[in-house]
């Protein structure tokens, strides 16, 4: 009887132990606009450094080529305007979804995730054909156009996130 008991406790503590650490449990309603306004906020941030960044270029490029910036500090605005986007990339490539959401939310920020890093992906790739004799200056344009479109993918479906969530949209967050 004693080993019946004995077998019963360490079958139940087995069974517990696979309930309580196998698949994440689900999150709350709150956890869960939380990931999605952490998303957003991740990614508003990336955006306003992005933005930043090619102003900058494109200032410094519209001053040399006005005559009053030396070739030298065109060099160094392209260089950190080349290491910015580099950063940009590979912190969109760092964004962590949480576990635990819904499986249409987290579809819809697996989506946006996706689309962020093809956008940062494209503006890397156009600011390092910057100085390329080979692309014009209209092609370079090109790129990062297209990595907007690419990016407001992205920000679509991280809108319907937050619509799914109960969030307002971002035109009136923050």
């Amino acid at each position: 009887m004693r080993t019946a008991l004995l077998a019963g406790a360490v079958i139940s503590l087995v069974l517990l132990g696979a309930c309580s650490g196998g698949t994440p449990s689900a999150l709350t309603h709150e956890e869960v606009q939380e990931s999605v306004q952490q998303l957003y906020d991740e990614v508003s941030t990336l955006d306003q450094s992005a933005k930043s960044s090619l102003d900058d270029f494109n200032k410094a490029l519209a001053s040399y080529s006005g005559g009053t910036l030396a070739a030298g500090e065109l060099e160094k605005a392209l260089q950190k305007f080349q290491d910015t986007a580099s950063d940009l990339s590979d912190k969109a490539d760092d964004i962590e979804i949480s576990s635990g959401l819904p499986d249409d939310v987290e579809k819809l920020l697996l989506e946006a995730k996706d689309s962020f890093q093809k956008a940062y992906e494209i503006k890397k790739e156009a600011s390092e054909s910057a100085d390329s004799p080979g692309v014009t200056a209209e092609q370079f344009d090109q790129m990062n156009k297209n990595a907007d479109i690419v990016m407001l993918y992205g920000i679509s479906k991280l809108n319907e996130a937050k619509e799914a969530v109960g969030l307002p949209d971002m035109k009136n967050s923050k």
